[in-house]
């Protein structure tokens, strides 16, 4: 391979991660992820305590919990790809090292 078109390639796919990094994180950054768990323990005791009460839990309540809970999932789902992105750039970079000293 052309050393010139080596280059270009690595320097769009530094580009490209840099890029799906930024997006990973800033769909939900950690102390906002630790707000919304709170948030919704929160929400969760207030449905219980209704429900235990036999009071008809508000359906505005009920939304809420559902949507924090979709939140979280979804900044769960992306903290996976951040961590699997980390593990197996960890593998190239031990790659990279280990061809220099061939």
């Amino acid at each position: 391979m052309d050393i010139g078109k080596a280059k270009q390639e690595a320097e769009d796919l530094v580009v490209r991660l840099r890029e799906v990094v930024s997006t990973l994180r800033h769909v939900a950054p950690l102390p906002e992820r630790e707000t919304r768990r709170e948030q919704l323990k929160a929400v969760s005791h207030s449905i219980r305590q209704l429900e235990q009460k036999n009071i008809p839990v508000p359906d505005d309540l009920q939304k809420l919990r559902g949507k924090l809970e979709n939140e979280l999932e979804k900044a769960e789902k992306h903290q996976v790809v951040l961590f699997f992105l980390r593990e197996q750039l960890s593998q190239v970079l031990a790659e990279i090292g280990s061809a220099g000293h061939k």
